[in-house]
């Protein structure tokens, strides 16, 4: 694969823990955002909605949307494995569910059909090198004057949180350099300037936030992490450093000491008028 396609390998495991924590971490920042769709999304008549949800995992923000818009409004959601889907028999009418690479072209049938496209936690998986190819791959979902909302975790705002300035914090202290260390051939220029990447392809930036946890999902942001971590355990022998890891921040998150980190939410709107 060249350089300017290159993208990293899903870490993750697809179980029903890997769900667990995608709809935990969907809840935790929907009460963060405090909306679904960003306020800021110019909607005419919401019962002709079209939107795409990409790297959809479990479906959770679809379905939520889903419920919330008309039933003649359409959500659709991508992602490059059916595993974490939910039961068809489960499905809202309107939530359509699709296996999609986003990388590779989009199928001519969702090219400009889209009002909004809704993004989150690409993080681990874009590199430098791909996601301005990425965002412009994304551009052909949304028809003219139509939105994209972009979130993402601020890798190098990680930071140890504690109350007692005396505690010793060398799992935090660990993961916070697991947060702020990318991978060798890349560096996370991309989700640092998330809006001026919307902006080199010459979409509007209607809203560029950054949001950041409140003192009560100090909790909830640590076990989010431990079950990262949990899914990683399958790649080491048992009592390896990540099993060590976890049980050093399972013992500072009882003395109350966390890992802070920021998020980006950048929504960006696609020109009405074609550029020759």
């Amino acid at each position: 694969m060249s350089s300017s396609t290159s993208t990293l390998p899903y870490a993750f495991k697809r179980h029903w823990m890997s769900s667990m924590r995608l709809n935990l971490n969907h809840f935790w920042m929907t009460r963060l955002m405090g909306h679904l769709l960003h306020p800021k999304v110019e909607v005419d008549d919401a019962s002709t909605l079209q939107v795409a949800d990409l790297g959809a995992g479990t479906g959770i923000w679809a379905s939520e949307l889903a419920a919330e818009l008309p039933v003649s409004a359409v959500i659709h959601a991508f992602d490059v494995s059916d595993e974490q889907f939910p039961p068809e028999a489960w499905r809202a009418p309107n939530a359509h569910f699709s296996v999609v690479d986003c990388f590779k072209p989009f199928p001519d049938e969702y090219r400009e059909k889209f009002d909004v496209v809704n993004i989150r936690f690409w993080l681990c998986i874009v590199n430098d090198d791909c996601a301005e190819s990425l965002l412009a791959n994304v551009l052909t979902l949304l028809k003219p004057g139509g939105y994209i909302q972009w979130f993402e975790s601020l890798p190098l705002s990680a930071r140890v949180v504690a109350r007692n300035n005396g505690q010793i914090t060398p799992g935090c202290d660990t993961l916070v350099n697991q947060w702020r260390k990318p991978a060798g051939h890349s560096s996370y220029e991309w989700v640092m300037n998330l809006a001026s990447l919307f902006r080199k392809q010459n979409m509007e930036v209607i809203a560029d936030e950054t949001l950041s946890n409140p003192d009560q999902y100090q909790p909830i942001a640590s076990q989010s992490w431990l079950v990262g971590i949990e899914e990683y355990l399958y790649q080491q022998k048992e009592g390896g450093q990540l099993e060590q890891l976890q049980k050093q921040l399972m013992e500072e998150a009882q003395g109350g000491a966390f890992v802070d980190v920021k998020y980006t939410l950048v929504l960006g709107r696609k020109s009405s008028v074609p550029i020759m």
